[in-house]
């Protein structure tokens, strides 16, 4: 995906496949979904906390528990457990994780978008993408000092780098694609197809 897929397709493939994601109906296709797009994100290289998200998946599933609704499925401790409301928090659940899986898997730092607005966005992402990658040098002892020092060192390099300039750091650190391959435009195209024939199905 960094070396096959320039960031702009990757970006509006993303943009393609996030509406059919949303209106997807059937929750075992949305889960299926979710652990596709986590797949493809540590692809995109990025970390995920797979914990983390499990445990969102699972909050949101437990309050939505409080508020019973439709047939009781078991009832411990005298807290019935209902279909219609683990299904609506497990959907809930697994819409969000998507949504932030299909994010980090179709947004890079070298993702370019033309205009005022789109010079922002490319600021953010290569910001976004230095703090991940320089957070190692802060020390736990020195906590609030080593953050300091990281957002000082950001600020510096993005009053030296402009958006071109910064895009052109990732790629070249990271060996990200200036432009699709015709091999990575047919994975992209048919990840989009596929989520858009599952909607349909």
């Amino acid at each position: 995906m960094l070396r096959n897929i320039s960031a702009t397709l990757l970006f509006y493939g993303g943009i393609a496949t996030l509406p059919a994601f949303l209106f997807q109906s059937d929750i075992i296709i949305r889960a299926a979904q979710v652990v596709l797009f986590g797949v493809l994100a540590v692809f995109a290289g990025k970390r995920l906390q797979w914990a983390y998200f499990l445990s969102v998946l699972a909050t949101v599933t437990l309050f939505h528990l409080l508020v019973p609704s439709g047939a009781v499925l078991a009832d411990p401790l005298g807290v019935p457990i209902t279909a219609g409301a683990l299904r609506t928090g497990l959907y809930k659940g697994l819409t969000i994780v998507g949504m932030v899986f299909l994010s980090l898997a179709s947004v890079r730092a070298d993702l370019r978008i033309p205009g005022q607005v789109g010079a922002i966005l490319g600021k953010t992402f290569w910001s976004f993408e230095q703090i991940m990658e320089r957070r190692s040098t802060i020390e736990i002892r020195s906590i609030g000092s080593g953050v300091d020092r990281l957002l000082m060192g950001l600020s510096n390099d993005l009053t030296q780098l402009d958006a071109d300039a910064q895009v052109e750091d990732t790629q070249s650190r990271k060996g990200t694609a200036r432009r699709s391959s015709p091999v990575g435009a047919l994975v992209v195209g048919t990840i989009v197809a596929l989520q858009w024939t599952l909607l349909f199905l």
